[in-house]
Formats: C-alpha cells, sequence, structure tokens
C-alpha cells in the first residue's frame, strides 16, 4: 500500500478527525494549530452520526469518561402560538457505530480531548505554528510555509486539507469563498448559570426559539451551565455599534419571551460574544492536492446543531479520499468529482431544511425585518439562484404547472406535526412515546400513497450504471460502486446497485410495473430492507413518476432530509 504525507492546517474536530482517520488507514500526518490549546470556540450542540465517527476511531472510552451532557433530541419552540415540537433522535440501534443521542460539549475540553487523542496515537502535533502560505500549484506536492519560533519554514507534503476554520487560509488565497444572500445573520451569545429545568425525556435536550427579531439557541451543558445565542439579522450591527453588544444582547434576549420563561432569574456568568460572516460555502471543496474540510469549505445557520458534523463528515471524507487517489493515482480526479459532489449535495440538504423551517416561521412570526428576510416567496428568488436544491425545486414545480411556496412550506410543517407535542407548555409530562402516534400516521399515509401506484415511468430512454464512491464503514477506505442514472446525467446516489438492479428499472422501459411489484423485486434481487427507501428517493431525484390506476399522477411529497441523524450515515 502506498503511504502519503498529509498535512493539515487546523486542530479542531475537522482537523483532528482527518488525522484520525489518515493514521487509521496509514498514512503519514503532521497538523499545523495557530493556537496552543485549550482555546475557546462556540459550537457545542453535536449530532448522533458525530458521535458514531468518534466510536469507529476508537473514541468512545474517552468520551463516555468526560461525562458530557446526553443530548436525546432538539426541541423547537417553533412560530408564534405553536406547540413544542421534538425532533428526536430514538432509531433502532442496528450496529454498535448506530446512535440515539448525540452529547453538548463545552469545546475548549472536547477539542482539547481531540487534540491530545492525536498525539497519543503518534501523530506530529505543531501547536502555536500559524500556516501562512501554501502553494497548492504543483500536480504532484504541497508547499507549506509554516512560522515558528525560530522564523519561517518551508514544508512539503503530497496532499494538505485546510481545516483552519472561517479564517481558512486557501479559501483566502484560492478566492473561492462565496457569502450567502439569503442567511444574512450574525450571532450573539453568552453563558448563563442554570440547572437544567426537566428531569425526563426533554433533559439534555437543546431548545430553537422564534421570536419576533429571529431565533435563540439554548444548550445545557455540563456543571448547570447554558450556552444562550441570539440568531438576528445583520441590519441589527448599527444597534450593536450603537448600544454596546451586552446592552444590545439583554435588550434583544427579553423580546424572547419562551427563553426567559426558560431562563427565569438564571445568572449571565461570561462575557458577550458576537461572529459576522455567518453562512457561506465555496465555489470547490476540493482540487488537485488540497482538500477543504469543516469551516473552511463551509458553514449555515446552526439550526440544526450539523456544524460539527459536516466538519468531521467531511474529515473522514477527505481523508478517504486521499487514501484512494493515493493507491489509485488514475482516479485523483473521479475522486475530487465524488468528494465535492457529496460534500456539497450534504451542505444543500441543510440548506434546504433550513430555507423550509424559516419559511414557515415567517408566517407565524410578527412582520420584522428578520422574518420577511427569510421567507421564500417567488421561484426566482435571486438570493437563492446559485443553490442547486431550488433550482431543482423550481423545476419540480414548474413540471407540475406552478411554482408554490405552500408546497415548501409543507415540508417543514410536516416534519414538525410528526414531532409535535400534546401540551402548549414545555412539561415534564412529554415522552418521546407520545410522538409514535404521529409517526405511525405520517407512515402509514406515505404507505398508503406508494401503494396507489399501478405503473412506474422511468424518466429518460435509458436506465444505466454510473460509477461512484462510497465510504465504507468501518474501514474508512473509499470503494468503488455504481448507482441508478439516466442518459440525462440524473443520478441517485444514496444506495449503490448493480447490474441486475438495473434490469429491474429497465423493465418499467417496457411494461407497467406498480409500486408493490418493484419492492418485490428487488426484494428477491437482496434489496430487501431499502427497497421501499429506493423507490422513493428514485422518485424524489426525478428519476420515477407514479400513476394510479386512472392514469392520474401520484404525488409523494420530497422529504427534508439531513445527515448525521438515523441508522443511515454518509460515512
Amino acid at each position: 500500500m502506498k503511504q502519503s504525507k498529509v498535512a493539515i492546517i487546523g486542530g479542531g474536530p475537522a482537523g483532528c478527525v482527518a488525522a484520525l482517520a489518515l493514521h487509521k488507514l496509514g498514512h503519514e500526518v503532521e497538523l499545523y494549530e495557530r493556537e496552543h490549546f485549550p482555546r475557546y470556540r462556540v459550537g457545542e450542540s453535536f449530532l448522533p452520526g458525530t458521535l458514531s465517527i468518534l466510536y469507529r476511531l476508537g473514541l468512545q472510552d474517552k468520551i463516555d469518561a468526560a461525562g458530557f451532557v446526553k443530548k436525546p433530541s432538539a426541541t423547537f419552540l417553533w412560530g408564534q402560538d405553536q406547540a413544542p415540537w421534538t425532533f428526536s433522535f430514538s432509531t433502532p440501534l442496528s450496529e454498535p457505530w448506530v446512535f440515539d443521542h448525540a452529547i453538548q460539549v463545552d469545546r475548549k475540553e472536547f477539542d482539547t480531548l481531540l487534540l491530545n487523542e492525536v498525539k497519543e496515537r503518534g501523530i506530529a502535533v505543531s501547536e502555536g505554528t500559524p500556516v501562512t502560505d501554501a502553494d497548492v500549484s504543483a500536480p504532484d506536492r504541497v508547499t507549506l510555509t509554516v512560522r515558528r519560533d525560530d522564523g519561517p519554514q518551508q514544508v512539503e507534503s503530497d496532499f494538505v486539507i485546510d481545516a483552519g476554520g472561517s479564517s481558512s487560509l486557501l479559501a483566502r488565497q484560492l478566492k473561492v469563498r462565496r457569502y450567502d444572500e439569503f442567511y444574512k445573520n450574525f450571532a450573539i451569545w453568552s453563558y448563563f448559570k442554570r440547572a437544567d429545568p426537566f428531569a425526563n425525556d426533554l433533559k439534555g435536550t437543546t431548545y430553537s426559539i422564534t421570536f419576533e427579531d429571529g431565533w435563540v439557541w439554548m444548550i445545557p451543558l455540563k456543571g448547570d451551565i447554558y450556552s444562550v445565542g441570539l440568531v438576528v439579522d445583520r441590519s441589527k450591527a448599527s444597534e450593536v455599534k450603537e448600544l454596546g453588544p451586552e446592552r444590545f444582547y439583554r435588550e434583544t434576549l427579553a423580546k424572547a419571551t419562551r427563553a426567559m420563561e426558560l431562563l427565569g432569574d438564571a445568572e449571565m456568568v461570561d462575557e458577550v460574544r458576537i461572529v459576522h460572516d455567518w453562512s457561506y460555502d465555496s465555489e470547490l471543496f476540493s482540487d488537485g492536492r488540497f482538500f477543504l474540510c469543516g469551516d473552511s469549505a463551509c458553514f449555515t445557520d446552526p439550526l440544526f446543531s450539523q456544524g460539527v458534523h459536516l466538519a468531521t463528515q467531511s474529515a473522514v471524507s477527505a481523508a478517504a479520499a486521499i487514501d484512494r487517489a493515493s493507491q489509485h493515482e488514475d482516479e485523483l480526479e473521479a475522486v475530487h468529482q465524488w468528494y465535492n459532489r457529496t460534500y456539497r449535495d450534504t451542505y444543500e440538504q441543510y440548506h434546504e431544511f433550513l430555507a423550509s423551517f424559516y419559511t414557515f416561521a415567517s408566517f407565524t412570526e410578527p412582520e420584522s425585518q428578520f422574518w420577511l428576510n427569510r421567507r421564500i416567496s417567488e421561484s426566482d428568488d435571486e438570493r437563492l439562484e446559485r443553490q442547486q436544491w431550488f433550482n431543482r425545486l423550481v423545476e419540480k414545480e414548474r413540471d407540475s404547472s406552478s411554482f408554490s411556496v405552500a408546497d415548501f412550506r409543507d415540508r417543514a410543517s410536516t416534519m414538525i406535526a410528526i414531532g409535535r407535542h400534546q401540551r402548549m407548555e414545555l412539561s415534564d409530562e412529554f415522552s418521546d412515546d407520545e410522538l409514535n402516534t404521529a409517526r405511525v400516521r405520517w407512515i402509514s399515509g406515505l404507505t398508503k400513497q406508494l401503494n396507489r401506484i399501478k405503473k412506474l415511468r422511468w424518466n429518460g430512454e435509458e436506465v444505466r450504471l454510473k460509477p461512484h464512491y462510497k465510504v465504507e464503514p468501518l474501514s474508512f477506505r473509499l470503494e468503488p460502486h455504481q448507482v441508478l442514472a439516466n442518459e440525462d446525467g440524473v443520478d441517485m446516489v444514496k444506495y449503490p446497485v448493480e447490474e441486475e438492479h438495473r434490469e429491474i428499472f429497465q423493465s418499467l422501459l417496457k411494461e407497467d410495473v406498480s409500486y408493490k411489484s418493484l419492492v418485490g423485486w428487488l426484494g428477491e434481487a437482496g434489496k430487501q430492507d431499502v427497497g421501499s427507501q429506493i423507490v422513493v428517493r428514485l422518485m424524489e431525484a426525478g428519476l420515477l413518476t407514479g400513476y394510479d390506476k386512472n392514469d392520474e399522477r401520484v404525488f409523494i411529497q420530497d422529504r427534508l432530509r439531513f445527515d448525521g441523524v438515523g441508522v443511515e450515515y454518509e460515512v
């Protein structure tokens, strides 16, 4: 096996996970961190998929020993006069690396735990060593300039991963960063001393609470500490300058009455902090000998606590990509295509999810600069023109005769209905089990709609197999697979398939096949557990259309999806 030398810029979760994954895959790694740990970072709330990655990297015992707060769910007071709803992480524990909970952490403690693990495994770490320049122009190597105590030094490696966060060196040098015109927000936050008010199924949950000027996050941490942040419109920056950060923070937080009810008489125990430059992505995430990971590549509004998961997932993907390219140099371009595609798909899933929830809340909150600016109202919304998910949505809606904001908003309202509490107030009477009725009702409704389909049409003249890759869950190696596509390049990459599965879908071009029959055939071909999911995903991708016995089209509402929860992680 060919070993590569990889330089990593940044010692946060993305950099450390990339280092651990590359070490696991047998490569030489050196990590450069500009600060000395421990150091402060915001972003304390995780998703179950992050725990899954850390478990497979052998960190579970140390995470358990640290005693971080267990996070069973995320709870939303989303929209004025709306009952609370909870996004529960409960899921069948089908594998040891599948988790039904996440954690809430002090990032100073958590990030130090990760970096210490990197050192303990014999990986070279240079703290207090900024990388000041990166030359990625050569086809076969990278040259970094690092600033050490005795002056600048040049170091060479085969590849570089920039995990340097929002101040990414490569994103600046290459001028690939693009700021988001839809999420023009900034965050201002502090910490309060407050014991968790609940002891049962809401214990450890994260709160997201809308109010007139934006929304509030509340995250319970060890030691009866709550992280409490405000996400508000960038136009409020002038008020911060006029009033000062602390006064602005206190006066604005006071408007969020439901957050104040949870806080009670809690005492603020830390300074007020602000972050601007809130939401952005990159024109490309990797090329040649470099990969951007985590906040170096992209960041979007943190409503669903996806920041650290995007960092760790992209880190594993970058490590797997470098490993594959090291062993198969002729595949470097294809590996970059895979990395850019999967990373952008994941980012866009979160972006779409958030846009739907913002649009939903904008119809329930009083009119304000924040909520009016975050409502999608037209199919030609210029703020979203470069978002692939929005372009696909508009195209699909136009195919069905009209663009409908209401249909897009209803994706959020459907999910909210599944998690809605039975009472208007937060209460320890809440139980995750009380959501089962709504879950069963939703699944039954979806199944009923699917069973109405008596004819499935493949949208294209050919059913093709298209090359793709997938990260193997235990080895973290990137392995080639095939996925379904048509002649126009439309594909569905979630589930790998073989020739026998392609032949099943080829039959749709010759005969009428019902949903039930198709799922049955897929089951006979080894897809018993995922046959229905494959059909639904193909419909969402635009590769399948279903019709009932009267040849009327059967519409299946596209689901809002994102990685990091459930039983099927992207890595």
